[in-house]
C-alpha cells in the first residue's frame, strides 16, 4: 500500500514538474515576443519624432487673397472682378466673381467696382472692396485676354463642355460659339466669362465663370508635383500686370504642393446673390452672400462677426449703360406721344436702393422690355439645370 501512495506521488511530482516547466516555457515565449514589440514600437516614434520636424503642414501666414480683373485687352474697363483666396491651411483655394456694377461703399459714398476702377484704377478698387467686405485683399492683377492665353498654353489647354450657345458682340468682334465641347485657350475662357446675355443674368454668369475657372485651377494644380509649376509661376510674374512678387510665390511653393497631393477638391466656391437697382446699373449683394463672402476670406482667428448691411447709399453716376434691352419698335399711339422717351431719362442717377420683383415686374411690362436679372434665379449647380423651359 505504502509503495502504490509512493509511486502515485512520484508521478504526480513528475507530472507536475513537466506541466509547469511548459507553461514558464510559454510565458517566457509571450513576454520576449511583447517586449519585442514594445522595442519594435519605441523605434517607430522615435523616427516618427526624429521626421517631424521636416512634416510640412501649411498655417496662416501662407494665406493670400488677390484681386483679378480681367479684360479684352490694355485700356479697356475690367469686364469681370475675381477674388481668389488661396488658402492652404484650410486646405483650399475659395473663389468668388463679382460683376463690375457690384455695390459698395467707401468713404461714406455709395459707389460700385467699376467706378471705383474708373477714379483709381485697380488698386483704388482693391482698396474700397477690401474695407465694405471686411476681408484683407493682399494682392492684385489685370488679366487681358493675351495674358490669360499665355498662361493656359503654359499649363496646358483643357477641354470644356459649353451648355449654352453664345452669340454676342464685345469690342467689336463677333463670338459665335455654340453649344459643344471646346479646347479651352485663353479667348474662348473670356468669351464665356463675359457673355452678356445669359438667362440667369449677373447671378448666372458669375456662377459660370467661377466653375469655370475652378476647372483650370484644378487642372493647373499637379503641375506643382515638378518642375512645370515654377514655369507657370514664372510666366505669370512676366506677362501680368501685378504686385504680386517672386517670394510670394516661393513662399507659398511648399503650400502648393500639398494642396496638389490633397485627394478631395482643393477650390471652393463663393456663389453671387443679389438684386439689381431699379435703374439696372448696380447690382446689390444680399445680406447672406456677404456674410459667405466674409467667412471664407477674413483674416483668421477670433472677430466679432460679419458686418451688417444698412441702407444703400445714392450711388450718383451709373458705371455701365446696362439697362434693359430695348424692345421691337412698336407704333406710337397720341397718348403716348408726350410720354418720356426712355426709362433712363426718368431716372439719370440711381437711388441706389435694390429693386423688388414687383417693382421689376411692373417696370418690364410698362416698358415693354425684358429683365435680364431680377435677382430670383435658382441657385446653380450644373449646366443642365440652368436652361428654363420656354413659356
Amino acid at each position: 500500500m505504502k509503495r502504490e501512495t509512493s509511486d502515485w506521488v512520484m508521478g504526480f511530482s513528475t507530472s507536475f514538474g513537466i506541466t509547469f516547466l511548459g507553461m514558464m516555457l510559454v510565458l517566457g515565449a509571450v513576454c520576449f515576443l511583447s517586449y519585442s514589440r514594445m522595442q519594435d514600437k519605441e523605434v517607430s516614434q522615435e523616427a516618427q519624432e526624429t521626421a517631424a520636424p521636416d512634416t510640412y503642414l501649411p498655417g496662416a501666414e501662407d494665406r493670400l487673397v488677390l484681386l483679378a480683373a480681367g479684360c479684352e485687352e490694355a485700356g479697356t474697363e475690367p469686364a469681370t472682378y475675381l477674388l481668389l483666396g488661396f488658402l492652404p491651411d484650410q486646405g483650399k483655394i475659395a473663389l468668388c466673381v463679382l460683376p463690375p456694377s457690384a455695390y459698395l461703399e467707401y468713404g461714406g459714398q455709395g459707389t460700385t467696382i467699376g467706378r471705383m476702377w474708373q477714379q483709381g484704377g485697380l488698386g483704388y478698387a482693391q482698396k474700397g472692396l477690401a474695407q465694405y467686405l471686411d476681408i484683407p485683399i493682399h494682392r492684385r492683377a489685370l488679366v487681358e485676354t493675351e495674358d490669360l492665353d499665355r498662361l493656359l498654353r503654359c499649363a496646358g489647354l483643357m477641354e470644356y463642355d459649353l451648355a449654352v450657345d453664345l452669340d454676342y458682340t464685345v469690342e467689336g468682334r463677333q463670338v459665335v460659339m455654340p453649344r459643344g465641347r471646346y479646347l479651352m485657350d485663353g479667348r474662348r475662357v473670356m468669351d464665356v466669362i463675359t457673355y452678356p446675355a445669359y438667362k440667369g443674368g449677373e447671378r448666372e454668369r458669375s456662377d459660370r465663370a467661377a466653375l469655370l475657372i475652378a476647372q483650370l485651377i484644378g487642372g493647373s494644380l499637379p503641375l506643382f508635383l515638378d518642375g512645370s509649376g515654377a514655369e507657370l509661376q514664372e510666366t505669370a510674374l512676366s506677362v501680368l500686370d501685378t504686385d504680386l512678387s517672386a517670394s510670394d510665390c516661393l513662399q507659398r511653393s511648399a503650400a502648393l504642393q500639398f494642396l496638389a497631393r490633397l485627394e478631395m477638391p482643393a477650390t471652393t466656391t463663393v456663389f453671387l446673390e443679389g438684386s439689381l437697382s431699379k435703374n439696372y446699373t448696380v447690382y446689390h449683394l444680399t445680406q447672406s452672400c456677404r456674410e459667405r463672402i466674409w467667412e471664407v476670406f477674413r483674416e483668421p482667428g477670433p472677430s466679432q462677426g460679419p458686418p451688417r448691411l444698412g441702407e444703400p447709399l445714392p450711388v450718383q453716376e451709373p458705371v455701365r449703360d446696362e439697362k434693359k434691352p430695348a424692345a421691337p419698335a412698336a407704333p406710337e399711339s397720341p397718348s403716348s406721344a408726350s410720354a418720356p422717351a426712355s426709362i433712363s431719362e426718368q431716372r439719370p442717377v440711381d437711388s441706389g436702393e435694390p429693386s423688388s420683383a414687383g417693382e421689376a415686374e411692373s417696370a418690364a411690362s410698362e416698358a415693354g422690355r425684358t429683365v435680364l436679372d431680377s435677382g430670383g434665379y435658382p441657385p446653380f449647380q450644373e449646366p443642365q439645370r440652368l436652361e428654363r423651359p420656354q413659356s
